[in-house]
């Protein structure tokens, strides 16, 4: 791909991303009830309002294994971004487990972007806590840059079709039983 092509790319999908703050910009509406969105709004998890869907992108593992977001199609998926140096995104690390070993891996993936991060670092950080869920190294910022991420921790809801449900800034209680129930609704 060149190197324009992959701007032009870029610009479509930040664009695409004004969705989130731009209510004029809706065609589609994003696929949820009053009753989830007022769940999302109760978290603080700006809801999608109109229909988009994930950009696809490859990355490695800790264990150096090639992945890619369309892998997980099928499940939920909570794509967060984060930092070895980021004292918040490690605050909410343990709820992203709990989650996760609570739905199971074949149900729900939390895939965590290590922004800025390469997999050496990745992998001394997966030994010393001990987390079970994908973390993926992202050492040019190529991922995080097709997101537009400036800040973390950053998570985006993806359903088991590939739409972005909505976006979180900052920590949040992913464990609590009633998002639990939420994954577990778009599930079926």
């Amino acid at each position: 791909m060149t190197q324009l092509k992959k701007i032009w790319l870029h610009i479509l999908f930040l664009n695409s991303l004004l969705v989130f703050v731009t209510p004029s910009a809706q065609s589609k509406l994003a696929p949820m009830n009053d009753e989830e969105l007022k769940l999302l709004k109760s978290m603080r998890i700006t809801p999608a309002t109109s229909w988009l869907v994930a950009q696809n992108f490859t990355g490695k593992l800790a264990d150096e294994k090639i992945v890619n977001l369309n892998d997980y199609s099928g499940r939920f998926v909570l794509l967060n971004f984060w930092a070895t140096w980021c004292s918040p995104c490690l605050k909410e690390m343990p709820d992203f487990e709990e989650a996760y070993r609570e739905i199971g891996k074949d149900k729900l993936v939390v895939l965590a972007v290590g922004m800025g991060e390469d997999t050496k670092k990745i992998s001394k950080f997966v030994e010393k806590y001990g987390f079970s869920f994908p973390l993926l190294a992202d050492p040019n910022l190529v991922i995080s840059n097709l997101y537009g991420v400036k800040n973390i921790p950053v998570t985006y809801l993806i359903d088991p079709k590939g739409l972005v449900l909505g976006r979180a800034l900052g920590i949040r209680e992913w464990a609590r039983p009633d998002f639990l129930a939420f994954i577990n609704s778009r599930l079926k």
